[in-house]
């Protein structure tokens, strides 16, 4: 067995692992984020690798992405709530409290969705063409597969699209996270190696600090949704403070992990003026 079928393997097991766990109404934090990474990383493998699907299977990989943004917003919340309760009691216990529960019911009402979802589509032949479709996805590519040569390769062309820009705007700093995941995930289906881990860890470390930014975001909206009315709301304030601090680390470990992958003779450009554009818009 190749390594590529080896991990396809693994990441249908996984699927279908943590699809069983999900209908048995065990909606826990770990769980729903490692559901979400087995869809990500299967959903990477497939689209590397590009094999001839029928109708049915891109159906069966739309209602994959279906349950992946399911388990999305369970996971969002999760990280939300996390944050408030990281925050302490450095602000209005009243106003926090408040926000907590208002998003522990949000929680609920999501997790009950992917309940219903993972039920209707977690029975056994919907996994069964799920691991058809990854099976297929790696057969006869294991002689000429290089995805770690591939993701380098886009991550060169990232590093031009994103950093000839002025500054990094929210939408497309959140659409660089996904794409700097997806590099990740097809880097990891290369075969071990020091120059593997080394992609991976600098993808990982960026990825982290823009989804940290993106979380205090998520958190931000809520806050001004529960508590827009109130100007001077102290736990409104603490979080769009936090909320601009991780803006500008984010922009900042992106552009470091850009202009460093700029090709020989290609013109990097200015990292300050980038962080202070940056910084400003927060």
């Amino acid at each position: 067995m190749t390594l590529l079928q080896r991990q396809s393997k693994r990441l249908s097991d996984d699927l279908s692992r943590f699809v069983s766990k999900l209908r048995n109404n065990k909606v826990t934090q770990k769980g729903v984020h490692r559901l979400r990474t087995s869809i990500r990383r299967l959903e990477t493998l497939v689209n590397y690798t590009q094999p001839r699907l029928s109708k049915k299977s891109e159906k069966v990989l739309d209602e994959l992405r279906v349950l992946r943004k399911r388990a999305g917003k369970v996971r969002d919340l999760d990280m939300q709530i996390g944050l408030l309760v990281s925050m302490g009691h450095s602000s209005g216990a009243v106003d926090r409290r408040a926000l907590l529960e208002a998003l522990k019911k949000k929680r609920a009402r999501q997790a009950s969705r992917l309940t219903s979802t993972v039920r209707r589509l977690g029975d056994s032949t919907f996994l069964d063409r799920v691991e058809r479709i990854s099976e297929k996805a790696v057969d006869g590519t294991a002689s000429n597969s290089q995805p770690l040569h591939s993701a380098q390769k886009e991550l060169n062309q990232l590093a031009t699209e994103f950093s000839s820009r002025q500054n990094l705007k929210p939408a497309r700093l959140h659409q660089l996270r996904i794409r700097l995941k997806v590099l990740r995930y097809r880097a990891e289906l290369a075969p071990e190696s020091a120059e593997q881990k080394t992609l991976t860890e600098r993808l990982k470390s960026v990825q982290d600090a823009i989804g940290e930014w993106h979380d205090w975001e998520l958190l931000a909206r809520s806050a001004e949704k529960q508590f827009g009315d109130r100007i001077s709301c102290a736990l409104l304030v603490e979080v769009r403070s936090l909320f601009a601090a991780k803006y500008s680390a984010a922009v900042s470990a992106a552009m470091n992990l850009l202009t460093s992958s700029i090709l020989p003779g290609k013109k990097k450009p200015t990292s300050v003026q980038l962080t202070r554009t940056a910084t400003q818009r927060a």
